[in-house]
């Protein structure tokens, strides 16, 4: 008979981290131990094992101690099974149902609920299936709102991610910022400088790997983190991969950047998650010390683009991603031929090759005459940057095509000194409306022509300011490529480096014939301060 079995039970104990600190201590691992313990001795049950799962979801159903339960109860060790309530075994009510209807009775395991007084041997539990659907309500309602309040901290821009990137550490004194980690950086930082020399992703993580450095597992295992443990032991700790080159250089985090909700959740009951497109992220600009200047990184993004495929008969593309189409903007391709037994190098638009009806002209050029011409042009500009004469030579140059900057402060302190005015005549006309002492038809049509003028001065206001702002933030990105031009003083020839640090692109024109000469024309645009 039933009630001549011997019970060995399975005493199971379940907090998930939502759970912990919200439900009080009645909620807590021990006091739910005491109180399964209290319940088995009282009804004489023999307790075969605590079964315990800390920090779990109710939702999910791979839970350590829970899965060893099920074996116990497959191998016969286990007749019953005790939790202090239904959402102890879990929340999810599809699956509760399935444990408490089916695999329980199949099994021919006891299952008993204490606090909400479900015992499967007894037949007044209708009201459990009710229960599990609260249950699964709640777990629903929970993870609405720490989602809510999650994506809220990614907009405030803070770091809410367990394992810092790279090249940075968690601000002990404010644990949702991130502060520099400086021996890291500087590996962050030679990442982006061989970069911007022309490397690749597999050749800068060769480079790191024979200068022996501690790829960012093994960093983080040597500072402490037992987590990377195994993943040290099994490379060695010093063989870098190539993806993780590509991770740090995408990472807009190395320019002082949170991006946030980079992948979500499919549903709340799923642990699977899917990455979210870059345009639908959450992006906080300038949250914490960028360890690599905007434009250095907005660089790399563009080489990185670039590198589709390996360098033809060996032969090093320095302009690849730099040479674009005057006309249609593409790009322009390297082509190889052999004549004579030496092989010769030319630059076609893309676009061209494809589609001549969308560009017409092929816009080429060769790699000896590109060389020379850029070449001859950076010297140029180094010799006109040599001192700072020349740095105050390009701003006047700049200038003079557009308004002085002290015509531009005149008409900006005329513009805010009428804009004043009219705040001042528009009260005084609403006040001698109300008092009577202006009719409303008077009103209104001055009113009127002061808000026009209101509003016409806004706008030119606004020009006047932006046209400053530009006369600025063109001195200072000058000021940025004096500093880099600096160097190629007595440059004989070109490097990736060296292109990479001056030019954002080349410009190629069509050849065309002027009064018997062939002519092209080829536009530099620099790094920090455009054409000059």
């Amino acid at each position: 008979m039933e009630q001549q079995r011997i019970y060995r039970a399975a005493l199971y104990c379940r907090l998930s981290k939502d759970d912990d600190g919200k439900m009080g201590e009645s909620s807590s691992i021990q006091t739910q131990r005491d109180m399964l313990e209290g319940y088995c001795r009282q009804q004489g049950f023999l307790v075969h094992d605590f079964y315990v799962d800390d920090g779990y979801s109710g939702l999910h159903y791979d839970r350590p101690d829970f899965q060893r339960m099920l074996n116990d109860i497959d191998s016969g060790n286990v007749n019953m099974v005790v939790t202090k309530d239904l959402s102890r075994l879990g929340r999810d009510y599809i699956q509760t149902g399935y444990y408490t209807e089916i695999y329980f009775q199949n099994k021919r395991v006891r299952y008993i609920a204490v606090n909400d007084g479900y015992d499967s041997n007894l037949e007044n539990n209708d009201i459990a299936p009710f229960r599990h659907i609260l249950n699964d309500m709640y777990a629903r309602d929970l993870s609405r709102k720490v989602k809510s309040a999650k994506r809220q901290r990614m907009k405030n821009g803070y770091y809410i991610s367990g394992q810092p990137p790279y090249g940075y550490m968690v601000n002990p004194d404010n644990r949702n910022q991130l502060i520099v980690d400086e021996e890291a950086a500087e590996v962050v930082q030679r990442i982006y400088g061989l970069s911007l020399a022309g490397y690749g992703a597999k050749k800068i993580a060769l480079n790191l790997t024979e200068a022996q450095i501690l790829t960012p597992g093994a960093y983080k295992f040597k500072n402490g983190d037992t987590r990377f443990a195994r993943q040290t032991r099994e490379s060695g700790g010093t063989k870098w991969a190539w993806e993780t080159i590509q991770i740090i250089l995408k990472d807009r985090v190395y320019i002082g950047d949170m991006e946030n909700h980079k992948s979500e959740k499919v549903s709340y009951k799923l642990k699977k998650h899917v990455y979210v497109p870059k345009d639908q992220r959450i992006v906080v600009e300038d949250t914490h010390e960028a360890i690599i200047s905007r434009e250095d990184w907005n660089k790399v993004q563009q080489l990185v683009s670039a590198r589709h495929r390996k360098p033809h008969n060996n032969y090093e593309n320095l302009f690849r991603g730099l040479l674009f189409c005057l006309d249609c903007g593409c790009r322009l391709v390297m082509q190889s031929r052999e004549q004579n037994g030496k092989r010769y190098h030319k630059y076609r638009c893309n676009l061209h090759l494809r589609n001549l009806e969308k560009c017409p002209k092929p816009h080429q050029i060769t790699y000896a005459n590109i060389s020379n011409i850029v070449l001859e042009r950076v010297r140029g500009l180094a010799t006109l940057m040599r001192d700072d004469y020349g740095l105050v030579k390009l701003v006047q140059q700049k200038s003079a095509g557009n308004v002085k900057a002290d015509k531009l402060i005149t008409e900006k302190g005329n513009a805010e000194k009428r804009m004043n005015e009219l705040a001042r005549l528009l009260r005084k006309l609403f006040e001698d409306n109300a008092k009577g002492l202006l009719d409303d038809r008077n009103y209104e049509v001055m009113m009127g022509e002061y808000q026009a003028e209101q509003v016409a001065l806004a706008g030119k206001l606004a020009e006047v300011k932006t046209q400053l702002a530009e006369k600025e933030d063109y001195a200072d990105q000058l000021e940025k490529l004096h500093e880099a031009v600096r160097e190629c003083l007595d440059i004989r020839a070109l490097s990736p480096l060296v292109l990479n640090k001056l030019i954002d692109r080349i410009e190629i024109g069509s050849q065309e014939v002027v009064d018997g000469e062939r002519q092209q024309e080829i536009r530099i645009v620099w790094r920090f301060a455009g054409e000059i």
